[in-house]
This record gives C-alpha cells, structure tokens and sequence, in this order.
C-alpha cells in the first residue's frame, strides 16, 4: 500500500536488483527510473536497500520531522491532561485550553528539494596551491589499457 501525503505525492515499488553486481552493470541508467515518488529495492548479502530520489527523501525526512514535533506536542497534551484531573481549577482548564490551541497551530516545517554541497570544515590551503572542490572539475586517473598503449607496452 502506498505511503499517501498531503500533496498526492505517493511511494510506490520501482526497479529491483537482486545482487549489487546486477545494480552496478545497469549503471547510473538504473537510477532514472527513480522519479515521481518510486523507489528502488537493492538485495545483497548484507541486507536490503531502499534508493530513492533526493526530492523523495527530503519529503520523508520533513515529515518525520514532523510526526517528531507532533509526538512532542501530544506528550505535552497528555501531562496537561493530568494536571487538569489532579486540579480541575480554572488554571489548569486554561492551560489545557492554550495547550490545545499551540498544538492545533504548529506550522508544517519545510522540506527542501536538495542540500547545498558540502564543504570540507578546517582545512588549512597554501594560497600558492590549487585545490578543487568541483568533482566534475578533477581529473581522473587515465585507465591502465591507455596508460599501457602511451608506454608502449601491450
């Protein structure tokens, strides 16, 4: 059964892969299909995974978030309960009264559809020295066939 929101978003089964080495043939094209609330299922000796897109996740983690305040809100609730029952004064009718009225009014929290890149903390850079935090930027190692082909050596 989907996980059904507020805003129709929904989770549903997407691709499965039975093995990482089936998941890792397939590839960064494996992922596409990761859109629109579907998630993945990824089985290996260790365990099983779910993947699912950042969109998704953020959704997910700001309504845990949420539920989180929500619980908090309701434990509050409970034990302002309690008072009024030990003492049924007026006090305590109008706390439980405020306690309600703060729950009822709690704003939704934010989610957010990506993070910001993460920096490294407290790395100290020679002004003379070149560093690039762009991945796409690097260069990367030359595979051992080219490298073999450059040295003539087959």
């Amino acid at each position: 059964m989907p996980l059904v929101t507020q805003d129709s978003t929904y989770l549903q089964n997407g691709p499965s892969w039975s093995s990482f080495e089936k998941f890792r043939t397939e590839g960064a094209k494996a992922l596409n299909s990761l859109k629109d609330g579907k998630v993945a299922t990824l089985q290996t000796k260790t365990g099983q995974y779910r993947i699912l897109e950042e969109h998704d996740f953020q959704k997910l983690l700001g309504y845990s978030r949420d539920v989180e305040r929500l619980r908090g809100g309701l434990r509050i609730l409970m034990q302002t309960v309690r008072v009024v029952q030990k003492h049924p004064d007026v006090e305590s009718l109008n706390l439980l009264a405020e306690t309600v009225t703060m729950l009822g009014s709690l704003p939704e929290l934010p989610t957010r559809d990506s993070f910001d890149p993460l920096l490294p903390e407290g790395i100290e850079v020679d002004s003379d020295d070149e560093v690039e935090l762009d991945p796409t930027q690097i260069e990367r190692p030359l595979d051992a066939s080219h490298v073999a082909l450059e040295n003539n050596v087959c």
